[in-house]
């Protein structure tokens, strides 16, 4: 499986290849287990790590994996406290929605993700036993629209009613959605984990992560598919 196409790959070692990446994802994916004993529901994955410059400083081909529970899930519109964060990032994305098998795409979303970036990526077997900064997701599970996707992917961001980011195509960023589906896929199954039908992917921010802070509202609008919002205090 070759890395997604966000930029050209820089020489480096396939994650699973790297012991830092092998160890903290023996932690992820233990964190995974014991959130799912106790009652949390898989949803699906996340990516990070992708664009050429963060593959560079890893020393990886592509990017790395984290995992999404119902129990970090937010509703369109919702409130997300940063209360005690460090460094509180909100990140737009692409949800991806997986067929059968867990392996094809059958539609994309709009989706947004609440991180706390407070470790450096070069800490990558904790930053990777923290699931890789993720603190909440917005996105609508049933959202999927049909295949074929649009291309170009566009995608604008409003915080507080006013556009602050833009890109008029998206997989310019992350990547190709099907070879972001495919390398999540390939990824998983190097650490033994198979992704299921219905789990959906997010793919990275679409735009250099944005700072937030208490009363914003942040928009994230997938041109021609949906959008979501998410209110921060």
């Amino acid at each position: 499986m070759s890395a997604p196409d966000a930029a050209a790959a820089p020489a480096g070692r396939d994650p699973w290849d790297v012991p830092a990446v092998a160890a903290g994802m023996e932690k992820l994916l233990a964190r995974r287990a014991e959130m799912i004993a106790e009652g949390a529901t898989p949803i699906g994955w996340k990516l990070a790590f992708g664009t050429s410059v963060a593959m560079e400083k890893l020393g990886t081909t592509g990017p790395l994996v984290g995992f999404l529970t119902d129990a970090t899930l937010l509703a369109d519109g919702a409130e997300c406290s940063v209360a005690g964060w460090t460094a509180p990032k909100l990140e737009p994305e692409i949800a991806i929605h997986l067929g059968a098998g867990g392996e094809g795409v059958v539609g994309i979303s709009a989706a947004i993700e609440l991180a706390d970036a407070d470790l450096p990526p070069t800490e990558t077997e904790t930053v990777l036993a923290g699931d890789i900064y993720h603190r909440a997701v917005v996105l609508d599970r049933a959202a999927a629209p049909p295949v074929p996707l649009p291309h170009p992917i566009a995608a604008r961001i409003e915080r507080d009613g006013e556009e602050c980011a833009t890109t008029a195509d998206a997989e310019v960023e992350v990547g190709q959605i099907e070879d972001l589906a495919a390398w999540t896929v390939d990824y998983l199954k190097h650490f033994g984990v198979e992704t299921a039908a219905g789990e959906v992917i997010i793919s990275g921010s679409v735009v250099p992560l944005l700072d937030i802070a208490p009363g914003q509202e942040l928009r994230n609008t997938i041109e021609g598919v949906g959008s979501l919002s998410v209110r921060i205090t």
